[in-house]
């Protein structure tokens, strides 16, 4: 997670030789296709679920 570094002292900020190690980018998890690729009947997972504001429960 990344932070501003805009409000910081000298100090406080990251250094400039600091990386994040090979392997371990920040994309999420396995990247899908956009909704209007992918094949027909397949949940769209990027979307929340529809929860009942009652029990908290799917609909």
């Amino acid at each position: 997670m990344s932070s501003s570094d805009k409000n910081t002292e000298p100090e406080q900020k990251t250094p400039l030789d600091v990386h994040r190690p090979p392997g371990s980018n920040s994309a999420d998890a396995p990247s899908k296709a956009p909704p209007a690729v992918q094949p027909p009947g397949v949940e769209d997972a990027s979307e929340r679920p529809v929860v009942n504001p009652v029990t908290g429960g799917t609909i």
